[in-house]
């Protein structure tokens, strides 16, 4: 098989993955609205029934990369039933396409929040403080809402919560430590919104970015109960050293949240969450197509993470190692997740292909070898690709041109390697988030 078939094999099978988890398969796979019985059944097939004759209203709220598109798919299921939504409040990135004509979006800005954000999560925090014990609250929630929400308490300002937010996507922190960050400095995160929901009841559905789908990450587990953990803010604020960078003002402020955390994060007995939506779908997807295509399919890891240099060094040796054990002449080897990068340089990129970078640098020279890297949102960081691909050839590629590559890997630019040699994936937004997918192929 020549290169030109690998490309095409390995960019149809990231395809098919972003395609199986589409909000508008999601939704309609999860939701079935039969009389008046509302019946929702998640990512493991558990079955939640609801009495829409228990309800006076519905109302809908939500936000993050895929809840426009989730809230289209809910709207057209209603309209064909007997019972209407009363109204709701979606907060999704710009330039966000939709076709809602009774929940309103807003959009907002991702990864850094913006005020029109703010201005999303004061008419969702109305929203749900109108409602009553007799009303139900859909909320549909998906990966990027934590940016696209920002309700930062009384005591920090918009513009010290996004100075925060940017130390800490520099310095490559995790999402659930950066959502841990959020959960402390917000109003709603960490489960306070079910402060406001209450008394009414809350049904949220959710596409999972995170990995093993914990609903108290996600979103920053807007409608999930969880702890006080100060110990472990503090911590991560000493880790990063940002002590070092934050004005003494404002960690005099964040300091003065220790006691502002509400356990009881509202009445969690009127809340239940849902994942309609995960990684590992878009992963059986893919190894399903690529049986059919003819290789030997194995799935390495559905819980990828760390620094995208490190990983990309592990995967290429699981390559390297692949090709001098293998006696099959197909093989599909798949991952999932989602790395970091700790960022020195200055230039352009972002986790997926700066992985992509690292792995090949480490599988130069090896022939019958394609890897792939993508974020399944469409966007990979700053950028306005999903990831990159790179083969045995692409350093010599890049050395032919006389293009430094130990140059862009050091300066973060990554992005600009890339399009230089061509070897972006460009898929624009999708309209989904379930985190990262990493492919490789490989032929004798």
């Amino acid at each position: 098989m020549d290169e030109k078939k690998l490309l095409h094999n390995i960019k149809l099978l990231f395809d098919e993955g972003i395609k199986a988890v589409q909000p508008s398969t999601l939704i309609n796979q999860a939701i079935k609205l039969d009389g008046n019985l509302l019946e929702i059944t998640d990512v493991n097939q558990n079955i939640k029934q609801i009495n829409l004759d228990d309800f006076e209203k519905i109302f809908v709220i939500g936000a993050g990369k895929a809840s426009a598109s989730m809230a289209e798919e809910l709207e057209k299921i209603f309209a064909k039933s007997n019972y209407k939504i009363e109204c709701g409040i979606i907060v999704a990135p710009y330039n966000t396409k939709n076709n809602l004509k009774v929940i309103e979006i807003i959009e907002a800005s991702h990864p850094l929040p913006d005020k029109n954000g703010v201005e999303g999560a004061e008419k969702i925090i109305q929203l749900c403080s109108d409602a009553t014990e007799n009303d139900l609250v859909l909320n549909l929630l998906s990966g990027g809402a934590s940016s696209l929400l920002p309700a930062p308490v009384s005591e920090i300002t918009l513009s010290e919560k996004i100075e925060i937010t940017k130390l800490l996507l520099n310095k490559g922190a995790a999402i659930e430590e950066l959502n841990l960050i959020r959960k402390h400095l917000s109003k709603i995160k960490g489960g306070k919104l079910l402060n406001y929901i209450y008394p009414a009841k809350v049904v949220s559905l959710i596409i999972s970015d995170v990995i093993g789908d914990r609903i108290d990450i996600i979103g920053s587990g807007i409608t999930s109960h969880q702890e006080n953990n100060y110990e472990g803010f503090k911590k991560i604020i000493k880790q990063y050293k940002l002590q070092n960078t934050i004005p003494a003002s404002l960690l005099h402020k964040i300091d003065q949240q220790e006691n502002q955390f509400d356990n009881n994060s509202g009445n969690v007995a009127n809340a239940t969450n849902l994942i309609v939506g995960n990684n590992s779908i878009a992963l059986r997807k893919i190894a399903s197509v690529a049986s059919e295509l003819g290789y030997l399919v194995k799935i390495m890891d559905e819980k990828l993470s760390g620094e995208a240099r490190e990983v990309g060094d592990k995967i290429a040796k699981e390559i390297i190692e692949l090709k001098q054990n293998s006696k099959n002449n197909l093989h599909c080897l798949l991952y999932g997740g989602e790395t970091w990068v700790n960022v020195k340089g200055n230039g352009k990129g972002g986790r997926n292909q700066e992985l992509a970078l690292s792995v090949a640098i480490k599988i130069d020279g090896i022939d019958g070898v394609q890897f792939l890297s993508g974020g399944t949102d469409g966007i990979d960081g700053p950028t306005n690709a999903a990831g990159a691909f790179c083969t045995g050839n692409t350093i010599a590629k890049a050395k032919n041109a006389n293009i430094d590559f130990m140059e862009y890997l050091n300066n973060n630019d990554s992005y600009n390697f890339f399009k230089k040699i061509n070897q972006l994936v460009m898929t624009g937004p999708t309209g989904t988030n379930v985190a990262d997918i990493q492919i490789v192929l490989s032929h004798m």
